[in-house]
């Protein structure tokens, strides 16, 4: 009985050990010969890559094409495009040399034909078309940086920083934006080396831009006080959220000033500041409430008027129309949200004001537009920057 139950255990172990064996993966079909190749392959060379455009194989178990080359070198890369496609692009390349590609047709045995040969000569990649339209300038407390991406590549704008003869990051700024303009802000007034490239999700790098620039003396403004007393105002609240609210430094989507959506509060809507006593002003930032239900849309100003006056008063004949100013979806109306979206919102959106403005010791705002067109504003936070009144 022994003997009969070791045999029971041995043969149950041959089983699980067959059942267990490694499976090799094998084409679901076979469809015999490899298919025939692609022909009348043109190249259209394009900025970074170039689209390839053949006749099929007539061939019914024509699964997909491929396109191998070798970029870097040493880098074997593979592109495919299905059999219901006549073409497939190369993109990512980094420079302008004659690169050689193999094209093959694949069965849906995964069966591979002949390779067909061809050459692909690129056009400047896009990092190094950014890199040459960058235009940098001093700005209030920092530099500006403006660029065009016209084939709206996914790029990184890196900025360095030049500190005791060592070269720092500062910032980067990602985009897919065709134009853009943007700010590196906090540096100090003195003539400073700074450093600009471009890279891509493919590793490729412009050259770098070395500009030395002396920003503009800038400090930030205290908090100003929220007046409350002009009829022609509107200063009611939800749930008390009011504007103590854009000066506490909280950038939340929870913690935001927000007025009371009644019958009464029609657009515009407007509040107004004091900031003590006349100020050279430079810039404004605003950010609006976080949030993706709230990040341009719902209750945030989309478009408004920045207004000054060094009296107090209801009437606005007396008020000077400093601005008009709008908040710009980077990714356009009517798309869903992006990363460059919610960055930019987070980091908040700067409004320099206009070259020559005079001193004001109140500044008023009118709301003209939110993005979800209700008659009532919602702000995470106001900041105001400017210079001594002397200057």
């Amino acid at each position: 009985m022994k003997r009969f139950k070791q045999l029971i255990y041995l043969s149950i172990g041959l089983s699980s050990l067959l059942a267990c064996k490694e499976e090799v993966p094998t084409a679901l079909t076979d469809d015999g010969n490899a298919p025939g190749k692609v022909s009348n392959v043109t190249v259209e060379n394009r900025n970074g890559g170039a689209k390839l455009t053949y006749s099929l194989p007539n061939d019914a178990n024509l699964l997909y094409v491929k396109a191998v080359y070798e970029y870097p070198a040493g880098n074997v890369k593979e592109v495919r495009a299905s059999a219901y496609v006549d073409s497939l692009v190369i993109e990512g390349i980094g420079d302008t040399k004659e690169l050689d590609i193999s094209l093959f047709s694949v069965s849906r045995s995964e069966k591979v034909s002949e390779s067909v040969q061809v050459t692909i000569v690129p056009m400047t990649p896009p990092v190094q078309l950014v890199a040459t339209s960058l235009e940098v300038g001093s700005e209030f407390g920092g530099i500006s940086i403006h660029f065009l991406n016209e084939r709206r590549q996914d790029i990184i704008i890196e900025i360095l920083k030049k500190v005791a003869n060592d070269w720092t990051n500062l910032d980067a700024y990602y985009t897919n934006s065709k134009e853009g303009l943007f700010t590196i802000r906090g540096q100090e007034a003195t003539s400073t080396e700074f450093g600009l490239y471009v890279r891509d999700k493919w590793k490729n790098k412009s050259d770098t831009l070395v500009v030395e620039l002396t920003p503009l003396y800038e400090v930030q403004l205290p908090s100003p006080t929220p007046v409350t007393i002009l009829p022609n105002d509107y200063n009611q609240h939800y749930a008390g959220l009011n504007y103590t609210y854009m000066f506490d430094e909280i950038v939340s989507e929870g913690n935001y000033m927000g007025t009371l959506l009644t019958e009464n509060s029609n657009l515009p809507l407007s509040f107004t500041l004091d900031f003590g006593s006349p100020v050279k002003f430079s810039r404004f930032r605003y950010w609006m409430r976080q949030g993706d239900a709230h990040i341009y849309n719902y209750a945030t100003p989309e478009t408004w008027e920045v207004w000054g006056s060094n009296e107090l008063t209801a009437d606005w004949d007396n008020w000077t129309k400093i601005m008009d100013c709008r908040a710009v979806k980077p990714s356009g109306p009517g798309t869903p949200l992006t990363t460059e979206d919610r960055e930019l919102a987070a980091r908040g959106l700067d409004f320099p004001f206009p070259a020559g403005t005079e001193p004001y010791r109140y500044i008023r705002w009118k709301t003209t537009k939110t993005f979800g067109a209700l008659n009532a504003v919602q702000i995470s936070e106001l900041a105001f920057y400017g210079g001594s009144n002397e200057e």
